[in-house]
């Protein structure tokens, strides 16, 4: 079952994670942080990233508040996504993302990574948890489509 490469982005004011997946969607790996602002740079460097690395779409967290509801970062994020449907033409799916970072963090800190050098990974690791999320996601509803009874390639 391939379902292609893509990049997981986690977008914030001053940073942008970004991660990336295999062809197949099995492993979703930290991949760089890009700067926010300029925001026509950032663009940029992600259509570059696509180009190069051959995705066939984005992935961008959507940060909902705990109850659901859309704060102003989710309004930020969605703006932001438009403006990459509007420069790319690979596809733009956002995903609710409410507790990666809290899980990046976990996992840096688990990793007994130091503070500095986590500050520094946290905004790829929530990409890769956003982006490993989607993947899960697409892979289900893939199997479920596929049917009773028919086996995975």
């Amino acid at each position: 079952m391939n379902i292609g490469r893509w990049l997981g982005i986690d977008f914030g004011s001053k940073h942008v994670g970004v991660a990336i997946c295999d062809e197949l969607g099995m492993f979703a790996h930290p991949f760089v942080t890009l700067d926010a602002k300029p925001r026509d740079k950032l663009l940029a460097s992600l259509l570059e990233i696509a180009g190069e690395e051959d995705v066939v779409g984005y992935v961008v967290g959507l940060p909902l508040n705990m109850n659901g509801s859309e704060g102003r970062a989710a309004v930020l994020t969605r703006e932001f996504a438009e403006q990459l449907r509007q420069a790319s033409p690979r596809a733009v799916e956002l995903v609710d993302e409410r507790l990666s970072s809290w899980e990046a963090e976990g996992k840096l800190i688990a990793a007994n990574m130091k503070p500095s050098r986590r500050r520094e990974k946290v905004h790829e690791v929530a990409a890769q948890v956003i982006l490993h999320s989607f993947l899960e996601r697409r892979k289900a509803a893939l199997k479920a489509a596929s049917g009773p009874g028919d086996e995975d390639e």
